[in-house]
C-alpha cells in the first residue's frame, strides 16, 4: 500500500475531534485516519472499549447527538467516523501509535529501538498509518465495570448538552 498522507486540515480537525472526546470523557484506545478502500474516501476511525457497554448503535447516537449539540468540530461529520471495539483488534495494530516501540519477535518483549518512520496496516476495509493517527493508549484492557462506568460518564455529559 502507497503512504497516502492526510490533509493539514483534516489533521486539525482530527486533533480538535480527540480533544472534543475527552472533554466528554470519551478517552479512545486509539483514533486516526484512513483511507476507506471501497468509498476511495478519508474517515476517522475510532477504537473504544465503551462501546461493549452500551453497544455501537448507541454510542453512534450520542456522537450524532454531541455534533448537533456543537459539542464535536463541524469539520468531522459522525457519518465519516468508524467506531471499533478493542476487543476485536488484534494486538500488534496497537503498534501504529508505538513511535519508539517494537515488539522482540523472538523474546515477545517489548523494547526500545531507532524510530519508527511510519507502520502501515489495512483492518477490515481501511488502511491506516501511524503517521496519520493521533493517540493510542497502552495495551491494558478495561473490566466491565470501568468500562460501564465510562460510558455513563461520556453518555451523561452529551445527554446534559442535547438537552
Amino acid at each position: 500500500m502507497a503512504s497516502r498522507p492526510v490533509s493539514a486540515q483534516h489533521l486539525k480537525a482530527g486533533a480538535d475531534y480527540l480533544k472534543a472526546l475527552r472533554a466528554l470523557g470519551l478517552n479512545p484506545n486509539f483514533l486516526g485516519w484512513g483511507w476507506d478502500i471501497a468509498s476511495a474516501q478519508w474517515t476517522l476511525v475510532l477504537v473504544t472499549s465503551i462501546i461493549d457497554a452500551g453497544g455501537p448503535l448507541a454510542l453512534n447516537k450520542l456522537l450524532f447527538h454531541a455534533y448537533n449539540a456543537e459539542a464535536t468540530p463541524k469539520e468531522i461529520s459522525p457519518f465519516i467516523v468508524r467506531i471499533f471495539s478493542s476487543e476485536i483488534i488484534p494486538d500488534d495494530f496497537y503498534l501504529l501509535g508505538e513511535k519508539n516501540l517494537r515488539i522482540d519477535t523472538v523474546n515477545g518483549e517489548r523494547s526500545e529501538l531507532p524510530p519508527i518512520e511510519n507502520i502501515q496496516r489495512t483492518f477490515l476495509g481501511v488502511e491506516l498509518e501511524m503517521i496519520n493517527s493521533y493517540q493510542n493508549l497502552p495495551l491494558k484492557k478495561l473490566k466491565y465495570i470501568e468500562r460501564r462506568k465510562a460510558w455513563n460518564r461520556f453518555k451523561g455529559n452529551v445527554e446534559r448538552l442535547a438537552a
